[in-house]
């Protein structure tokens, strides 16, 4: 049995033991432990950083992919309406609604009061519009025709034209406007600005009540017509076809740098922390 004095020096020494032992710790554990002390707070920031980079590239691979997929769409559309064209029927006062591209022959009068312009459009570098003005068949009904290109005299000055008087026979090829009865596009302010549009409306000539059908005739022959002016896109399906993998090929390249660029930030982290 120890005596009193005994028992508190050796709690004493014990006590005193403890940083000493704690001090003796092996030197690559304090370098580990100084390296892991340094680099917990640079953490978040690495991965904060690696969600940025993975969230730009994935961005632009998606971009890519929806606009290929897009010119994919336009070019099938574009073959179908090719396809439609050349199998387009000739129609003679169609009572049914015309298929898209149809030729069309109509019988009776134009309403020339009620023409309107399409405003800026362009033949041979010369600025100018675009005739559009009704014609009421003799069933009663009116179709809304675009009668070709008439260049301005002026930069917002409105061109004289006429119109034929009396019975006429005319032609064109049948274009279906969308579901709100307009040729769609931007459109930047009101569309009417006296006797001008922007963008074809049907809207615009409701004194006269409800269309044939809700499309444009696009004069071919016959009297009233002024130069050629309309044409489909002339964009093949290829042309399309080829901007679609133009597209594709963007979408890879930035799929090949995300990957790459990750793997080597991911090994410059690595070298960093080893250091």
């Amino acid at each position: 049995m120890s005596p009193p004095g005994a028992q508190t020096l050796l709690g004493e020494g014990k006590a005193l033991a403890r940083p000493v032992s704690d001090s003796r710790a092996h030197p690559a554990d304090k370098r580990k432990s100084a390296v892991t002390a340094l680099a917990s707070p640079e953490a978040p920031q690495e991965r904060c950083v690696g969600r940025g980079w993975w969230l730009f590239w994935g961005c632009l691979i998606v971009l890519g992919l929806c606009l290929c997929s897009w010119q994919v769409m336009r070019g099938q559309a574009r073959a179908q309406h090719l396809e439609d064209t050349a199998s387009a029927p000739e129609l003679v006062m169609p009572t049914a609604p015309p298929a898209s591209a149809s030729l069309i022959e109509l019988q009776g009068e134009w309403l020339a009061e009620h023409s309107l312009l399409l405003d800026n459009r362009t033949l041979d570098k010369r600025h100018g519009v675009a005739v559009l003005t009704p014609f009421r068949s003799r069933d009663g009904r009116w179709w809304l025709v675009e009668r070709g290109f008439v260049a301005s005299p002026a930069p917002r000055a409105d061109p004289e034209f006429t119109t034929p008087d009396g019975s006429q026979v005319i032609r064109g090829r049948w274009q279906w406007l969308n579901g709100q009865g307009t040729s769609g596009g931007p459109l930047f302010g009101p569309n009417r600005e006296g006797q001008r549009l922007q963008q074809v409306d049907l809207s615009a000539w409701k004194v006269l009540g409800a269309p044939a059908f809700a499309g444009i005739v696009h004069q071919t022959g016959g009297a009233g017509r002024f130069l050629p002016w309309w044409q489909p896109s002339n964009m093949t399906p290829e042309r399309h076809y080829a901007y679609a993998l133009q597209w594709l090929g963007l979408s890879l390249g930035a799929a090949v740098v995300m990957i790459v660029g990750a793997r080597r930030q991911r090994q410059a982290a690595l070298r960093q922390r080893q250091v």
